[in-house]
């Protein structure tokens, strides 16, 4: 069982370290410069990945264009399958 002198110590303790938290997040605040950089480098990084994005849409596209040539039997299949399903849909 714990004494009433232990906890008073550990809450003593618990202060201690609070203030030391309450004390150094000031000094750790970000300025507005960082938070603008952080916003750029945020739009930076969201227009790579829209750019990556961009590319892999086009290779789709090429390869969904060029399917028909390269395998006709089973674009063939695969459109006939499509009208099938949409026509039991209904």
């Amino acid at each position: 069982m714990v004494t009433k002198a232990e906890l008073e110590k550990q809450v003593t303790e618990l202060k201690r370290q609070l203030e030391e938290r309450s004390e150094q997040a000031p000094a750790q605040a970000a300025p507005e410069a960082d938070t603008m950089d952080t916003t750029s480098d945020l739009s930076e990084k969201l227009s790579e990945t829209l750019d990556e994005w961009a590319g892999e849409l086009d290779d789709v596209l090429t390869e969904l264009d060029s399917l028909p040539h390269k395998k006709a039997i089973l674009f063939a299949l695969g459109v006939f399958a499509l009208g099938y399903m949409m026509g039991r849909a209904r």
